[in-house]
């Protein structure tokens, strides 16, 4: 009896270890590749998806693979080489990732096409061990509800390596530091699947090699920057920041996306522009780019104060490396969004410059929306000035270009009464209550005030009358709908403008929505079970995917709460597994209960945010920051995981059959939610729109269980 109990103390250790280990693992590391893709393919939202939605499917597609090999090999030898891939593999995958931009010709724009395929490559390996070693974990239980506790398990294990990445790995250590430490944590949990000398000391020479191969990191950094020396690379919570150097050229690098290069004299137009519309001592607030030249040039203008607001600290701290701007005595840096700045706000601002790139995802889509141009004109003076640039072209702008234009545009003109849009290579758009001048080369001329790229070569073309009445009467000939927070038609636009200038097919998007859709049925086979878990799966993540685009549009630093939020829903699945095994109510009961539940928290989230945005009260605010948004998401993943445990248990089969096969019908519901949501549905028919198709998902999912699901039909093999 004691050796047994031994044994099954063993057994049960074996068990928490391997899930623990690996949901810890699988979740950090796919956050750092999100980093890594984001910073190969320019940050781009569709690229975001492309990753997650990948990840998600062949993680339940290695999960259903895992099911015979549960049967054939026994589950201690199957854990032990998987937890030795799962800590050797990320290295590789890191690496590689890197070197893509060696694969290209340098300076091309790599589009949706290289980011698939590539992307795909990269992370299919990873995912399909680590989703087949979650029912080959559940083979060593010999209990009755497997399925429920390798979910418990393999959640808690997703918390914990949420919690460790948010609050330790993302500020202190590198992505390659990161995955050594997660490497050595599986290489241990390895150790417990095995006594063998030979094994014990295998692991020990890889656990060396861990270590000792940590100068590798900064080669494959330089790889992302082929002809440059980095001089500095750092995480942030926010980015990778990179400082490289090109000759006597230092250059500055956000996600491998260029901020800034010295000698650049661009930002003259961005401050002289509107500066030139007050009188000296003005009033200005800039909302970032402040560090690379831009205060500079204001400076000329003897302003009386620049509010300086950026929203990443280590760019504040690259102005003792590459200028010393923020010396000037009137310049006050304040840390945080700037738009949440602009909400706050009680200083009457006679100018106010947006310095950030062009809408081309919902983060910086929500600096170009009719609501923030409200927010701006509310701290602006009676004649204040909005001063921001968007995608331009000297002579012909491109049908997706345009459309970016024309959004912004009518969005802009249905707050302001005058709009004046300078034509270049880059747009340079100017709005005010009171009059704007074009001629400012005689106001730069009286204030004394020398350029060098708006002297005799760009002034006179950016502010030839013809051309800006030519570009005017382009921007109002065709009605367009204006750019809205909720309603993302500017990013949506620029998204095309992206695919089409790399070259990336549209019929792509449409071949994704295809394969979704079809994974998604072929998860389900029929089955009125596996298509409820599939659509609460699917209902889930975008769900979750929505509130944190609504997040970003109010507060805009989603990405230092993203990993918050993530680990608040898996604690929430978590306990909603818990409580489901101690729910006296029958199953399908649960199930139905779920449902209803999950279609109104999508009703009360579309209500929330139709408002939400709105908001400028600070009670407000932090009621929907720190209460409504992480009420929502908790009491989602809370359903979906008593749903997935009740599920589980009215199914027949052994535990890894159920395992797999849930799982499957799960993460295949997840990717299809993710992919879609931020690939077509956002862009297009916005937050509430997605929350309303979730409703009416959920609605669909409950009528057909309620008419046709039954203690009988639920009991069928899934």
């Amino acid at each position: 009896m004691a050796d047994l109990k031994r044994a099954g103390s063993r057994v049960t250790r074996r068990f928490w270890g391997c899930l623990l280990a690996l949901g810890a693992s699988s979740v950090a590391f796919q956050l750092v590749m999100i980093r890594e893709v984001m910073s190969s393919f320019g940050g781009n939202e569709l690229v975001i998806g492309v990753v997650l939605g990948a990840w998600l499917f062949f993680t339940g597609l290695g999960s259903a693979l895992g099911v015979p090999l549960s049967k054939r090999i026994r589950p201690e030898k199957v854990l032990f080489w998987g937890h030795i891939i799962i800590a050797i593999l990320p290295f590789a995958q890191i690496a590689a990732i890197r070197a893509l931009p060696f694969l290209w010709v340098r300076g091309v724009m790599l589009g949706l096409a290289s980011a698939v395929f590539s992307g795909t490559l990269v992370l299919l390996p990873y995912c399909l061990v680590a989703g087949a070693m979650i029912p080959v974990a559940g083979a060593l239980l010999r209990g009755t509800d497997t399925t429920r506790k390798v979910f418990f398990a393999d959640t808690m294990g997703d918390i914990a390596g949420g919690l460790i990445f948010s609050l330790v790995f993302v500020y202190m250590l590198s992505h390659w530091d990161s995955m050594a430490c997660l490497g050595l944590l599986n290489l241990l949990a390895a150790a417990t699947m095995t006594r063998r000398g030979g094994h014990c000391l295998l692991l020990a020479v890889l656990a060396l090699g861990v270590v000792l191969a940590r100068p590798i990191q900064g080669i494959t950094t330089s790889w992302r920057f082929p002809g440059q020396e980095v001089i500095l690379h750092k995480n942030t919570p926010f980015a990778q920041l990179t400082i490289s150097k090109t000759g006597r050229q230092l250059n500055v690098l956000q996600d491998a996306i260029p901020l800034f290069s010295t000698h650049a004299p661009e930002m003259e137009a961005k401050a002289h522009l509107p500066l030139c519309q007050v009188q000296k001592g003005a009033k200005v607030l800039l909302v970032a780019g402040g560090v690379f030249g831009t205060i500079d040039e204001i400076a000329k203008h003897h302003p009386v104060r620049i509010d300086y607001v950026e929203l990443d600290p280590a760019i504040v701290d690259l102005d003792d490396v590459i200028g010393g701007s923020l010396d000037h005595s009137f310049v006050r840096v304040h840390i945080g969004d700037g738009r949440l700045f602009v909400k706050k706000a009680s200083t009457a601002y006679d100018v106010m410059i947006i310095d950030l790139p062009d809408p081309e995802n919902t983060q910086l889509n929500r600096f170009y929306s009719q609501e923030f141009f409200r927010e701006a004109k509310a701290v602006l003076s009676a004649h204040g000035v909005l001063a921001f640039t968007l995608v331009g072209a000297e002579n012909y702008l491109e049908e997706t270009g345009l459309a970016v234009n024309r959004s912004v545009y009518s969005a802009l003109s249905g707050v302001f009464r005058h709009v004046c849009v300078f034509p270049g290579s880059t747009h340079h758009y100017l709005a005010s209550d009171g009059p704007l001048i074009t001629e400012v080369g005689g106001v730069l001329a009286r204030r004394d005030i020398e350029t060098i790229y708006l002297a005799d070569y760009e002034l006179p073309t950016i502010t030839d009358p013809l051309r800006m009445e030519a570009l005017k009467d382009l921007l109002v000939e065709s009605p367009a709908p204006p750019n809205k927070d909720l309603s993302p038609t500017a990013f949506g636009h620029f998204l095309g403008m992206w695919m089409k200038k790399s070259g990336s097919p549209r019929a792509l998007l449409y071949m994704l929505f295809a394969l979704s859709v079809a994974l998604a049925v072929i998860s389900c086979r029929r089955n009125l079970v596996a298509f409820t878990v599939m659509s609460s799966g699917y209902a889930g993540m975008a769900f979750e995917l929505s509130l944190l685009l609504l997040f970003q549009v109010i507060y805009g630093y989603v990405y230092l709460r993203m990993c918050i939020f993530i680990t608040l829903f898996m604690i929430g699945a978590a306990l909603g597994a818990v409580v489901s095994g101690r729910i006296p109510k029958q199953h399908r009961w649960q199930i139905l209960t779920a449902d209803a539940v999950i279609a109104m928290l999508c009703f009360v989230a579309a209500g929330i945010a139709q408002v939400g945005v709105h908001w400028k009260d600070p009670l407000a605010l932090m009621a929907m920051q720190y209460g409504l948004i992480p009420s929502l998401i908790f009491l989602m993943a809370f359903s979906a995981g008593c749903q997935f445990a009740a599920a589980s248990r009215m199914v027949r089969g052994t535990g890894a059959e159920i395992t797999g096969r849930l799982y499957l019908a799960d993460l295949t519901g997840a990717a299809c939610g993710t992919i879609l949501t931020g690939l077509l549905f956002v862009p297009r028919i916005g937050i509430v729109g997605v929350l309303a198709f979730l409703l009416f998902l959920k609605a669909l999912s409950f009528a057909l269980y309620f008419r046709f699901g039954s203690q009988g039909s639920g009991a069928a093999a899934v």
